[in-house]
This record gives C-alpha cells, structure tokens and sequence, in this order.
C-alpha cells in the first residue's frame, strides 16, 4: 500500500531533482564553453592596416592568439581603432569586459594607459613606445636609432647620387631619433653625402597623411635623392607609392657605388622598362617597423630594405605570456642586442644589397653591440 502523501512527496522530489540535474548541466556546460581568455589590442593614429606599426603589433598579437586556439586554448579577441581622444574609451571597454591581456601601441597611449591600469589592476597592458610604470604594465620601447644607422650605412653605401632622403611623420623625439640614427649611418658611410629631412606635420594626423608624404618624397627626388627612408606610419605608403610608381630618376653625375655592379645584370620589370628611358637610374625607398619589401623577386624591385622594429615579437611574446601565467610588467629597452632592431634582407632585395656592403653592415652591427660605436640617441640629448 503507497499512500497518496508519499506519492506527492516522491513527485515533489523528482521535480526537485530534474532542476538540481538541469542546473548542474547548465553550469557545465557554461564552464565547458566559457572564453579562456580575452585580449585586445587599442590601435594607435594610422589605423590597423598601416603596413607598419600598427600592423606588425597586430600581426605578432594575431600569430600568437591563433597558435594558442590551434593548440585548443578559447581566446575572444577583440579591437578598437580610434583616435587619440578616444584612446582611453577603447582601454575602458576591454578592461571592463574582463580582458586579461590589452596591447596598446604607441606614446599616445600613455596617459590613458596610465589611469586605467590603475583602475584595473588585474587586466595586463602592453604599452609600445612609451613608460607607465604600474605593476601590471609592461613597457616596450626601442633602440630606433640602432637600426636606423644600420639602414643609413647600407643607403650611404649604395647612393648613386651621394644625395638620400628622410620623410618622418609627426615631427616628435621620437621620429628625430630615427632621422638622426640614419644620418649618422649614411655619414659613417659616405661622409660627402647629403640628407634631406622633411616631416608630414605636428599633430597626430601626419600618420595618416601619404599624399603629403608622396609630394615630401617628389620634392627629395628633384632633389637628387635616390633613395629615401620613411618613418611615418601610414603617411609612409605615399614615399613607397611614390618610389614604386614613378621607379627612376636622371643625374648628370652618377657615383660609382656597388650598387652599380648589381644594376648592371639585374633584369629590370616590364614597367621600368616602359616607364624609364635610356640612362635612367633607379629609385628606391627604406620602409619601417615592419618589413615592407616587396615585389617580383626575379626582377629588380624598389624596396632597398626596411628598419625592422619588432613590435610583433613584444605583442606576440605578451599573448604567450599571458596564457603560461608569467606576464610581469616593468620596461624592456630593446636593441641590436636583444634583436629588437635590425635590417631586412628577403628574396626581394637580396641581390640590391651586395656581400660585401652586407659585411660591412654586419660589422658595424657588432660594434655597436660591443659599445665601440655609439650612436646618438636623440630623445637622450
């Protein structure tokens, strides 16, 4: 005999249960599908896709992130693209959506780095170019002016004109310390040759300005200048635009350079033949930050090297670290020594750039490296 007591009690219960069981399941099942992590990235003034700095951070963060999720890790990335006096909105959003990793490129960052890492305390920031110093911000900043003389030497090395271009972007420390680098170089290397300097403008849009940056470039190649180095962010697309489009330039006096060895056998594109005449030699251009040579690299290209500033190692590194539980904060200054400058050499521009100037190059390298040369950091004056 089952009375009806028991049975309201037992049916009471199972209902009971099947709630206890469905809320486990649920519970589980948020667990098992909940991000692991969440990272973001604040782009600096130039945009995502500069071809440069905001680009190679981006590219390094990126490459980290998919090797992480390859490997099983959920991360939910997340961007902002703003402008300076949104910065710290795009810092804010991240952080209180619970991101343990924000990377921020670039000095314009700083003071918005520098309240809200205080705010969040358990978020990690990577800051790029520029010193919070908080517990839980790391602060990368690097030797430009290291691998700028590096580039300089090879671009003094190989003027056909004894005349080379700088077309910075925001005329700011930072970019000086890039032009004086480089004019230290081309001097250390053809101590008769000229530099031509010229910067887009003082205010934050100079990173994305390439049109004035290509009539900077123009004006230096009337000018004589055979190759020109850009450090301008976006603005740095209009000097290589320029160089690759218009490919040559005409001079009554004509250095013997190792280049002119290198010129003579290399097979030129269908264009410089169809765009440049009898006598004609050609131009070239320096990227930055990231590797910016390309082209056919069975014909003659216009890209001589870039100054490579390994923002992407310093975002990938930060990604990894973040996940392995061993992210720590503080500054880390890299250099030629830490391989956090340098020079690119590919399939594109290795047969610009002959043995013996890339031995040369090598040993100037090392003598940096071991202080038997020192060059001038303008932001230390």
């Amino acid at each position: 005999f089952i009375s009806q007591s028991w049975l309201k009690d037992a049916t009471a219960l199972g209902r009971i249960m099947k709630k206890v069981l469905a809320t486990v399941a649920a519970l589980a099942f948020t667990f098992t599908f909940a991000q692991d992590f969440i990272m973001g990235i604040n782009f600096d003034a130039g945009g995502k896709f500069d071809k440069s700095f905001n680009e190679g951070t981006f590219n390094g963060f990126d490459r980290a992130i998919q090797a992480q999720i390859a490997d099983g890790v959920d991360i939910e990335q997340v961007e902002f693209e703003g402008t300076p006096e949104t910065f710290g909105q795009g810092l804010r959003q991240m952080a209180e959506n619970g991101a343990e990793l924000i990377v921020a490129p670039g000095f314009a960052q700083t003071d918005s780095i520098a309240s809200i890492s205080t705010e969040f305390p358990d978020t990690n920031f990577v800051l790029i170019d520029s010193v919070v110093e908080n517990p839980n911000v790391r602060s990368v900043v690097f030797k430009e002016h290291e691998g700028s003389y590096l580039v300089g030497f090879i671009a003094g090395s190989l003027s056909q004109t004894g005349v080379v271009g700088f077309v910075g972007g925001m005329d700011i420390p930072l970019i000086r310390k890039f032009d004086l680098g480089y004019q230290e170089g081309v001097k250390a290397a053809c101590a008769d040759c000229t530099i031509i300097s010229n910067y887009v403008g003082t205010t934050p849009a100079a990173w994305n300005d390439p049109t004035k940056a290509r009539e900077l470039a123009g004006a230096q190649q009337a000018q004589g200048a055979d190759i020109i180095y850009a450090a301008a962010g976006a603005s740095g697309n209009g000097v290589i635009d320029f160089v690759n489009q218009t490919m040559c330039y005409t001079s009554d006096s004509i250095k013997e350079t190792p280049l002119a060895t290198t010129l003579a056998v290399l097979e030129k594109s269908a264009a410089y033949t169809e765009n440049c005449g009898e006598g004609s030699q050609p131009l070239f251009f320096i990227g930055v930050d990231s590797n910016q040579n390309y082209g056919n690299p069975d014909t003659l290209n216009h890209g001589l090297t870039s100054m490579l500033k390994r923002v992407d190692v310093a975002a990938e590194n930060a990604v990894n670290d973040v996940i392995a539980g061993t992210f720590e904060g503080g500054i880390l200054s890299l250099g030629l020594a830490e391989d956090g400058v340098g020079y690119a050499l590919d399939d594109y521009n290795n047969v610009l750039i002959p043995q013996e100037v890339l031995d040369a190059v090598e040993t100037v390298k090392a003598s940096i490296i071991a202080g038997e040369t020192v060059v001038t950091d303008f932001t230390a004056q």
